[in-house]
């Protein structure tokens, strides 16, 4: 009689700790928004996540809170801040550890910045040998300085 007992509690326990999960993982929304990326900065003590606010438009009332639960994806934005950005999101029917029910799971660069990233990314492939940056930096320095400004842009 008490093994019975002890196992309904297992597996009530169970039961209840799947719901539980499945309340906070599922998602009931996935959209895009696209806007300048105003703030973004880690919170958290033992949960740690990468809370944002994305500007829709003008003004207070057109800004968008976020949060981003994916250390590597939160370092890359953290690179991008100030850009017009495309995030895709999730929203989750609970929010248990962050600022928001909105959690981010990709990005992308919007217009013309997409050129940028291009560029950033041939940049941290040359940064690796020293003879092409000291070679191309005079250059740029004499014949392109807004390109050269873009490129120290995207070692922040």
């Amino acid at each position: 009689m008490k093994r019975k007992i002890i196992g309904a509690f297992v597996v009530i326990f169970i039961i209840l700790g799947a719901i539980s999960y499945g309340v906070v993982q599922y998602s009931f929304s996935h959209g895009v928004r696209s806007g300048k990326l105003v703030k973004l900065s880690q919170k958290g003590v033992l949960f740690k996540t990468y809370e944002g606010t994305l500007d829709l438009g003008s003004g207070d009332e057109l800004t968008w809170q976020f949060s981003i639960h994916d250390d590597a994806l939160g370092e890359q934005l953290v690179k991008q801040t100030g850009q017009t950005v495309r995030l895709e999101y999730r929203e989750l029917l609970y929010k248990l550890f962050f600022g928001t029910k909105y959690d981010v799971e990709g990005w992308s660069l919007v217009g013309e910045s997409n050129d940028l990233n291009y560029l950033c990314r041939l940049v941290d492939i040359m940064r690796s040998n020293s003879s092409i940056v000291n070679y191309l930096r005079p250059l740029l320095e004499k014949e392109d300085t807004e390109l050269l400004k873009k490129i120290r842009a995207c070692q922040k």
